[in-house]
C-alpha cells in the first residue's frame, strides 16, 4: 500500500560533531538526535510539516472520524500501533510512529479515517503545544491536499444546496399534510365519518416527509465526498 511519510531531513543542529579518539564506537549514529543531549523538548516543526487552519478543516470533512491517544491520559504507544495496524498501516508509518513517541516530540497523536464507509486515505497527526504536525498519509487512493481542500470546499456548496432543498421540501410536505389534517379534524368534531382516502393520503405524505429526516444536508455532504474515495 502507497504512503507518504513527511519528515524533514534532519537539521544541522542535530548532527553529531565528528567523532573523536575519546568517543566510544557506540556512540549515537550521525544524523539523529541524542535525546540526552537535547535542551529542552524537541520541536515537531523541526521534523514535520505544520497544519494550517485551513488544512485541518479539510482533513476534518474528508476524515471525520477521529481517534485520538494523548500520553498524558495513559495511552500507551502500543494502543496507537495496534489502532494503525486494524488501519492497514505501512510499516514506515507504525515506524514513523514508533520514531517520534521514542523521541517524546508529540503530546498526542490522532489518526483521522472516514471510517463511514471503510479504512482509506487514513491521516497520522501528531499534537504538540496547541499545534498539529502531518506525520504521514496512506492509503488506496491518495490525492494531493489542494485537490481535496477543492473537494471539501465543493462540498461545503453540496451541503447549503442540500439544506434549501430540505426547508422547501418540508415545507412543500407539511403544509398540504397539516391542511389535510385539519380537515380531518373537522369532519370529526362535526360528526362526520372520515373514510379511508384522506387517511391513505395522509400517510402517503408523512411516508413523503420522512426521507428529508434521513438524508440530511451532513449526508448529502459526506455522500459527495464519498464518490472520490474509491
Amino acid at each position: 500500500m502507497e504512503a507518504v511519510v513527511y519528515r524533514k531531513d534532519q537539521p544541522k543542529a542535530w548532527m553529531q560533531e565528528p567523532q573523536t579518539c575519546d568517543q566510544s564506537a557506540d556512540s549515537q549514529p550521525t544524523g539523529l538526535p541524542d535525546p540526552t543531549r537535547a535542551r529542552g523538548p524537541l520541536s515537531p516543526a523541526l521534523f514535520y510539516p505544520l497544519v494550517t487552519a485551513q488544512e485541518m478543516t479539510t482533513w476534518t470533512y474528508w476524515l471525520p472520524t477521529s481517534l485520538v491517544f494523548e500520553r498524558t491520559a495513559g495511552h500507551s504507544p502500543a494502543e496507537v500501533i495496534s489502532a494503525l495496524t486494524r488501519l492497514q498501516a505501512p510499516p514506515e508509518v507504525v515506524e514513523e510512529c514508533q520514531w517520534s513517541w521514542k523521541l517524546d516530540v508529540f503530546e498526542a497523536y490522532e489518526v483521522r479515517t472516514p471510517v463511514r464507509r471503510d479504512f482509506r486515505d487514513p491521516v497520522l497527526l501528531g499534537r504538540a503545544s496547541g499545534q498539529t504536525y502531518r506525520l504521514a498519509l496512506w492509503g488506496e487512493s491518495l490525492l494531493p491536499l489542494e485537490q481535496l481542500t477543492a473537494l471539501v470546499q465543493q462540498s461545503f456548496v453540496v451541503r447549503a444546496r442540500a439544506a434549501t432543498r430540505r426547508v422547501w421540501w418540508g415545507l412543500g410536505g407539511s403544509l398540504p399534510g397539516l391542511a389535510l389534517a385539519g380537515w380531518m379534524g373537522a369532519l370529526r368534531w362535526s360528526g362526520h365519518e372520515v373514510g379511508a382516502g384522506p387517511a391513505v393520503a395522509l400517510l402517503v405524505l408523512l411516508l413523503a416527509w420522512l426521507p428529508l429526516l434521513v438524508h440530511t444536508p451532513e449526508n448529502a455532504q459526506h455522500d459527495f465526498l464519498d464518490r472520490y474515495r474509491r
